[in-house]
């Protein structure tokens, strides 16, 4: 895979601030970087937008908004209002599209996907007018009560064809997905509106929840399999290397960086 289709995502190599993260893309010839939001915390955005335009890169994701589900509703305007915040982040960076990460139950099932649906519904106005995607990522079934209660893609499908706007589409990661016999399926019914793709590879044992992800090549997904279909649904856009892992957090973010590239170069 050319590394000039990749994007490198701030959480591969946590705890770099901002501009050594865009250093280390330029370097290593990664055209973009994924954010989190914690990079961004006390940073002035235009300049760090002037900055990666300068580099010629861009921001393939900003993440996260989402977390709808709320136990009350003084909750969930707070809720609301941290989300047109990051809609405000993703907007200044020209972001790709910023990443709903949408939240588990507090304690009913169904009524937390009515509320996720409910929120991406209440944010997509301000959203559009911002000019920002907004990205619905489903999440392994593992984190549904810790992440999001939206855990295949196909759900997230239906959620996306239900609300029905051309802002709100579907962020997929490897890593989520790989186990669902629907995936290729489901990744070819996602083609207009694929807003994102990330790859990290599945590795057991399972040491920690947010922290046991292989770089690309480790582990047991078929990574060239999972980029081909979703090329082959009319993905055009930057591929994120996302690797949450306590193995290569512990690394120097050059050492973290050769290892994603080995893995990259591989597909």
């Amino acid at each position: 895979m050319d590394l000039t289709r990749c994007s490198l995502n701030s959480a591969t190599v946590k705890g770099t601030g901002f501009n050594e993260l865009a250093g280390l893309a330029e370097k290593w010839g990664f055209r973009g970087v994924g954010l989190w939001r914690d990079v961004l915390e006390d940073l002035d955005l235009a300049a760090a937008s002037r900055r990666l335009q300068h580099s010629g890169l861009r921001v393939s994701s900003v993440c996260r908004g989402g977390m709808f589900p709320q136990p009350d509703e003084q909750s969930r305007r707070r809720r609301f209002d941290d989300n047109r915040a990051a809609v405000d982040q993703a907007h200044i960076l020209d972001a790709d599209c910023l990443y709903l990460v949408c939240g588990p139950p507090d304690a009913d099932l169904a009524d937390a996907r009515q509320q996720i649906h409910d929120g991406i519904v209440e944010l997509e106005p301000y959203a559009r007018q911002a000019g920002v995607r907004l990205a619905v990522e489903p999440f392994h079934p593992m984190m549904a009560s810790t992440r999001s209660a939206i855990t295949s893609l196909g759900e997230a499908n239906d959620l996306v064809e239900k609300i029905a706007s051309d802002g709100v589409g579907i962020a997929v990661d490897s890593y989520h997905v790989w186990w669902d016999v629907r995936m290729h399926e489901e990744i070819r019914r996602a083609a207009s509106h694929l807003f994102s793709v990330q790859l990290a590879d599945w590795i057991t044992p399972i040491e920690g929840e947010l922290s046991s992800r292989g770089m690309p090549g480790e582990g047991s997904i078929d990574l060239q399999g999972f980029v081909t279909a979703c090329n082959d649904a009319g993905y055009r856009g930057l591929v994120e290397v996302e690797v949450l892992s306590s193995k290569w957090w512990s690394e120097t973010p050059d050492n973290a960086i050769r290892g994603a590239v080995k893995g990259l170069l591989s597909i």
